[in-house]
């Protein structure tokens, strides 16, 4: 029981540890939008009950305008069914609380490069397990923002 415990953390640390690499937010935006721009070399383990699940690659994070946002993964994924190559974007559509300085993304859809051999189905219950996810951007000092996700620790996110 201790294992899976931990092993839950270390994914939910992963997680958010990448999402804390990737946003870079502008104090020069306009109201309820942000720029992102940024993109992180990632190595995830993730531990699911009975299965482990290796990606390593990029992530990328992108403002595209209107409220909607790019989210690239680019690498390989290696899980019990099998090593695939990732090269996938979803496309997300954003809400910037600042009241609260909550990021809200929900996914639209996504493009599949032609490079990308992991079947929809184990990505989906790999990677991206919900249609949403919400994070939390908190100024910490001029050039970096605390970043966390409702059920993740704080982490410390520097500007560009």
């Amino acid at each position: 029981m201790k294992k899976i415990i931990f092993f839950c953390v270390i994914i939910i640390c992963s997680i958010t540890a990448i999402f804390a690499t990737l946003v870079k937010h502008h104090t020069t935006s306009p109201p309820g939008e942000v720029v992102i721009s940024c993109n992180a070399k990632i190595n995830l383990e993730i531990n699911q009950p009975e299965e482990l699940t290796h990606m390593e690659g990029r992530l990328g994070l992108t403002t595209l305008g209107n409220k909607r946002l790019a989210l690239l993964f680019t690498g390989r994924l290696i899980t019990p069914e099998g090593r695939f190559i990732l090269s996938r974007t979803l496309l997300m559509n954003y809400l910037y609380h600042p009241d609260n300085h909550m990021l809200e993304l929900t996914y639209e859809n996504s493009s599949v490069n032609t490079l990308d051999t992991t079947p929809d189905d184990i990505f989906n219950r790999t990677l991206m397990k919900n249609r949403s996810l919400i994070l939390s951007l908190d100024r910490f000092n001029d050039r970096a923002w605390l970043i966390s996700g409702l059920m993740t620790p704080m982490y410390i996110c520097n500007d560009d």
